[in-house]
């Protein structure tokens, strides 16, 4: 398997589903591209590619609570080819797709706010869905600290 990073647009909504035994799974697909500018002074698109994705566990669903499609994201997995073979016409397909192990959402066009899900069951925080989390206590600081 070969380690990849991928930073490309959501093609569309990511799709959540689960396996028979409750393991979640999310796929989706990016295009990834590059800008050129002509000799016109207008820019287009070129080397336009799409990536299939599919993510396991707690960032599949964290995936399709958060992302939507024509968001800019960065994408870091491993990719393999997946090939099979068409059933109407025998003929041999194949595409590259990635196992993701970590999304994130592309900072140079989106702002977010972020929720710390590993503090949510530790009871000094209030969590709102839709505000970075805010924690009950202040941490103390040493009257020695340097400012």
């Amino acid at each position: 398997m070969t380690s990849i990073a991928i930073a490309g647009n959501l093609a569309s909504d990511p799709e959540l589903r689960f396996t028979p035994n409750g393991k979640a799974m999310a796929t989706f697909t990016i295009i990834s591209s590059k800008s050129q500018k002509k000799p016109d002074g207008t820019w287009e698109n070129v080397d336009v590619t799409p990536w299939s994705i599919k993510c396991w566990n707690k960032l599949a669903e964290n995936v399709a609570e958060s992302l939507k499609k024509g968001m800019g994201v960065i994408i870091q997995g491993t990719a393999v080819w997946d090939s099979w073979d068409d059933k109407t016409t025998g003929e041999k397909k194949g595409r590259m797709s990635v196992t993701a192990f970590n999304v994130g959402v592309d900072l140079k066009r989106h702002i977010v706010q972020v929720v710390d899900l590993r503090r949510v069951n530790e009871g000094d925080v209030e969590v709102d869905a839709w505000s970075a989390p805010t924690w009950k206590k202040e941490p103390e600081v040493p009257e020695s600290f340097p400012f």
